[in-house]
């Protein structure tokens, strides 16, 4: 079976719906709130396990009704989540979260116990790591931690997925170590000076990574390799309604790097991540609209696109 290891934040989200958001200073009344588990790490996990990998999760949640939440949650997904520690000190992280009647969303995050995930804990749960499986990683977790996970991931051979989000500096040293950089349009602008989305990818991939792949919203991807040396565009599948925008990104990353380990190349991962991202737009709440293998299957069927 495909493995993929997620090193990354769990949190849980405080999901608010209003018409429109407030302008700074105004009092609305908003129109519903939900309480979901999220955090990018948490929500790629799901994401990859519901497109068929075995997932093992790594984090760190507080020693709280959050945290058991978070890891009673995960593991009915069928994640292994022996490695996700309880912090006695630092609460479990959480987002809050709102969401207009476009589908559009601000988000403000507390990192909380997600920031003591030292990259100690991380390597000690990678020791069994094989050529093939995939390491998934994103930002909301100390750069120490991302780092030394990529370079261990990389000496044994296994595929390194970072979703640089949020956008902050990376490690001149890390680079090197990703297989596949993953970031949308702004995330790409901010790491590269603000190029437009081909110029920043091929930007990013001449910092020495393998691939970039910079996801579009409404508008797909762009996929840049270092074999090619050139850019792929590769379209979008178009939703139902959108009634949540929250969780796209990360089912595109947990579904490529589902795919991945299964043996898919970037550029037929990248076009799994496009349908389940257009689906995860379709729910509100993270992991509830983390989508399912066959559902992926039966929307890339119907667009005509062979698998």
């Amino acid at each position: 079976m495909a493995r993929v290891t997620v090193v990354g934040s769990c949190n849980i989200d405080l999901v608010t719906r209003t018409a429109r958001f407030p302008r700074p200073g105004e009092h609305l009344i908003a129109t519903d709130f939900g309480t979901y588990l999220g955090g990018k790490g948490a929500n790629q996990a799901v994401a990859s396990s519901r497109a068929g990998a075995h997932v093992k999760m790594v984090g760190s949640v507080g020693d709280d009704d959050f945290g058991a939440h978070i890891i009673a949650t995960l593991a009915t997904e069928g994640i292994d989540v022996g490695r996700v520690r309880k912090d006695a000190a630092l609460p479990t992280g959480n987002a809050s979260i709102w969401l207009d009647e476009r589908g559009e969303n601000q988000i403000l995050v507390y990192s909380g116990a997600n920031q003591s995930l030292a990259y100690a804990d991380a390597t000690d749960a990678l020791s069994d790591l094989k050529a093939g499986d995939v390491v998934l990683m994103q930002l909301e977790v100390p750069m120490p931690t991302v780092l030394e996970s990529a370079r261990l991931a990389s000496s044994r051979g296994a595929i390194v997925v970072l979703n640089a989000a949020p956008a902050v500096p990376l490690e001149d040293e890390l680079w090197r170590f990703v297989t596949v950089l993953v970031v949308n349009e702004t995330e790409a602008a901010a790491l590269s000076n603000g190029e437009p989305p081909v110029a920043a990818a091929l930007a990013l991939l001449g910092r020495g990574c393998g691939s970039v792949v910079v996801t579009l919203g409404q508008d797909g991807c762009i996929v840049a390799t270092a074999e090619a040396v050139a850019v792929e565009r590769i379209s979008a599948f178009a939703p139902v309604r959108v009634v949540d925008a929250t969780g796209a990104g990360d089912a595109f990353c947990g579904v490529l790097a589902a795919k991945m380990a299964a043996g898919s190349q970037v550029v037929e991962a990248a076009r799994w991540g496009n349908a389940a991202g257009s689906l995860a737009v379709e729910v509100i709440g993270a992991i509830p609209s983390m989508p399912s293998k066959s559902s992926i299957e039966r929307r890339v069927s119907q667009a005509g696109t062979k698998l």
